[in-house]
C-alpha cells in the first residue's frame, strides 16, 4: 500500500539532525510528512527525484557559492506546490569572544595565538590569559554587540526568528554547548516554530517536559572573566566542561590547547582525544 505521506527533506547540520528528531515527536508532523534529511556542510548530495517529489523543504541558508546545494537552486528544483522554510543555523560568540573559524587548528582562539605569536612561552600565556583584563585588552560588550549584529543578519533570511530569545537569555540560561551547539531552549524553539508555520501544534507538553539537554562530545569551555562580566549565573567558580568524556575547567582546557600549538599540532580534536 503506497503511503499518504507527503516527503519533507531537512537540509542541514547538526541543528537540521537535532530538528529532524524533535519534529518526529510530533504525532501531527510524523502523520502528514516522512522525513529524508541530508547533511549540508558534507555537501551530501540530494537526489533529483526526491526534490522534484518534496512538499516540504526545510533548509539552512546556504549561499550562490554552495552551486547546486545552495538555497537558491535547491527552490528551484522543487516541484510545483512545493513549500519551503528556512531553518535557523544559529552561532553565537559571546560566551567564547575569541574563538575562530579560520582554518588550520580546531577551535581556534585569538587571544591564545595572539600571546604566543608575540613569544610568550606556556606559562606567561597562561598567566596574561587567565589574569589579564580581557575587557580592557578586546572590549568584551563590543564582541557581544558584533555576534548578534551577524546573527540578526543571517536572521533576516530565516522563516525562524531566534536571536530575541539569546538576548533576552543567554546571562541566566546556558543556550548554547559551544559556538554553533544551541541547547535544548532554542532547539525546542525552533522545533515549534517551524510546526507553528505549518499550522501544527507545538511539541506535546510531555515530550517537551522529558526532553534532556542537548548532549555534545565537547563543551567549548567559558572563560571565568567573560562569565563574570556577562553576569553568566550558570557558570559556577572552578566550572569543568564535557571534553571529549574527560571533565576539564577552563585553565585545564586552555594548557591542553597551549601545549598542542607549541607542540606544531593541529590535530587539537585528536589530540583532546587522546588523552
Amino acid at each position: 500500500m503506497l503511503s499518504s505521506k507527503k516527503l519533507c527533506i531537512i537540509h542541514g547540520n547538526c541543528q537540521g539532525e537535532t530538528l529532524t528528531a524533535l519534529l518526529g515527536a510530533s504525532p501531527e508532523f510524523m502523520a502528514a510528512y516522512e522525513v529524508e534529511y541530508y547533511v549540508n556542510f558534507t555537501r551530501q548530495a540530494i537526489p533529483a527525484r526526491s526534490l522534484a517529489s518534496c512538499a516540504l523543504l526545510l533548509h539552512q541558508h546556504l549561499g550562490d557559492e554552495w552551486g547546486e546545494l545552495s538555497s537558491a537552486s535547491l527552490r528551484a528544483a522543487l516541484g510545483p506546490g512545493a513549500r519551503s522554510l528556512c531553518i535557523p543555523n544559529m552561532l553565537f560568540k559571546g560566551y567564547w569572544p575569541f574563538w575562530s573559524n579560520k582554518p588550520g587548528f580546531d577551535y581556534s582562539d585569538v587571544m591564545l595565538d595572539g600571546l604566543l605569536e608575540r613569544g610568550l612561552g606556556k606559562d606567561e600565556a597562561m598567566l596574561v590569559a587567565v589574569r589579564g583584563n580581557l575587557d580592557q585588552m578586546f572590549g568584551l560588550e563590543a564582541l557581544l554587540r558584533e555576534t548578534l549584529v551577524v546573527e540578526r543578519g543571517k536572521e533576516s533570511l530565516c522563516d525562524v526568528a531566534y536571536v530575541d530569545i539569546i538576548e533576552e537569555r543567554f546571562r541566566h540560561e546556558k543556550l548554547f554547548m559551544s559556538v554553533n551547539h544551541p541547547g535544548r531552549t532554542l532547539m525546542l524553539h525552533a522545533a515549534d516554530a517551524v510546526l507553528a508555520k505549518l499550522g501544527m501544534p507545538e511539541l506535546p507538553e510531555s515530550y517537551r517536559q522529558a526532553y534532556p539537554e542537548v548532549q555534545y562530545e565537547f563543551e567549548l569551555p567559558i572563560h571565568p572573566q567573560v562569565a563574570g562580566f556577562h553576569g553568566l549565573g550558570f557558570v559556577s567558580e572552578g566550572a569543568t566542561y564535557t571534553i571529549y568524556g574527560h571533565p576539564m575547567t577552563y585553565v585545564e582546557y586552555i594548557g591542553l590547547y597551549l601545549d598542542c600549538k607549541l607542540a606544531g599540532r593541529s590535530d587539537f580534536i585528536r589530540y583532546l582525544q587522546g588523552r
